[in-house]
């Protein structure tokens, strides 16, 4: 099989604290544990023999890592890279943008729980208007398409739908719907009657709009896209919970301490730290054949069974999304 996609975590930090992705009493990973920006991208050059095209840079929040865009350059640097994004908080995106956009940065997904400050505040304890300004400086670079993603918690911000379809066609940026997911099992509070089933979303939008139509996104990834065409406004829905979507699954992670994580759905992972340090090319190499072998076992196991991220302990934070 082929790894096309390949999301990087550079950190386990964060300047939010949303509740469902880091709980108050986690210990961050000592900086020297964590992998260097070199080491990153020697990994990503091997994994291009094995199909890899496209690469997210993620955290924790990656924006929290000192020059980061020099990351950015390096990935930039190798030929057969062909996308690079990055999922950001947008707190700080605002000072960080033009360095990304001249550094090679193709295209951000930017996280928004609610339009409301207050609600905002309460999940995440930061300031909506950081990141409003994060995104009207982003759109002035050129940054396209901007994607928000929005993760839908019942009893909380389902209401809130419509507001966001609005605020797409307003800012000309897509909206991504994600439902809860239960990982962190243990430190982060989820129970099943948080998860709003985004198809009750999808008909409340449709009884405003019409008929949503199926389209594309550039990287939209597990994201089922749809397409409101009075506005060519795109609304995205990722529904791990009502819907999963693993079938031919061809997506690894890279943990930013230096393991690559077969699945969210599980706390199953492979050191690779040690090879990059250590080991030479052919050790590299070999390394990666086992990752393949690993991914194909994995996908086998999660489609024939009803596995749920039942065994993920990691919290979202210490993973990279």
């Amino acid at each position: 099989m082929e790894i096309s996609y390949l999301r990087i975590s550079v950190t386990d930090k964060c300047n939010l604290k949303c509740f469902y992705c880091r709980p108050d009493n986690m210990e961050f990973i000592p900086h020297d544990e964590i992998l260097r920006y070199e080491e990153i991208a020697k990994l990503v050059k091997a994994m291009t023999k094995y199909g890899l095209k496209k690469v997210r840079i993620t955290g924790g929040e990656p924006l929290v890592r000192p020059q980061i865009e020099n990351l950015v350059s390096l990935l930039k640097s190798i030929p057969q890279i062909e996308d690079i994004g990055m999922t950001t908080n947008g707190i700080t995106l605002s000072y960080h943008a033009e360095k990304l956009r001249k550094a090679g940065l193709n295209r951000l997904n930017i996280s928004i729980d609610s339009l409301k400050p207050d609600l905002f505040y309460k999940i995440t304890k930061g300031r909506l208007e950081d990141v409003l300004e994060g995104i009207r400086v982003s759109k002035k670079l050129g940054f396209d398409p901007i994607k928000i993603n929005a993760v839908v918690i019942k009893g909380l911000n389902e209401d809130e739908a419509l507001d966001f379809v609005e605020f797409a066609i307003d800012y000309g940026v897509e909206v991504r719907f994600i439902e809860m997911m239960p990982l962190g099992q243990g430190s982060i509070k989820w129970e099943k009657d948080m998860v709003q089933p985004l198809e009750e979303i999808k008909r409340k939008i449709e009884e405003k709009y019409g008929t949503l139509i199926p389209s594309f996104s550039i990287g939209s990834g597990a994201a089922r896209v749809y397409e409101i065409p009075k506005y060519k406004a795109k609304i995205g829905f990722i529904t791990p919970i009502s819907n999963p979507f693993c079938d031919g699954c061809s997506k690894l992670r890279l943990t930013a301490e230096g393991s690559i994580k077969l699945c969210l759905r599980t706390d199953e992972e492979i050191p690779v730290k040690e090879v990059l340090r250590y080991g030479s090319e052919e050790d590299l190499d070999r390394f990666l054949q086992q990752v393949l072998v690993a991914k194909e076992i994995s996908n086998l196991k999660i489609k024939n069974s009803s596995y749920a991220f039942s065994d993920c302990v990691r919290v979202m934070t210490s993973i990279g999304g």
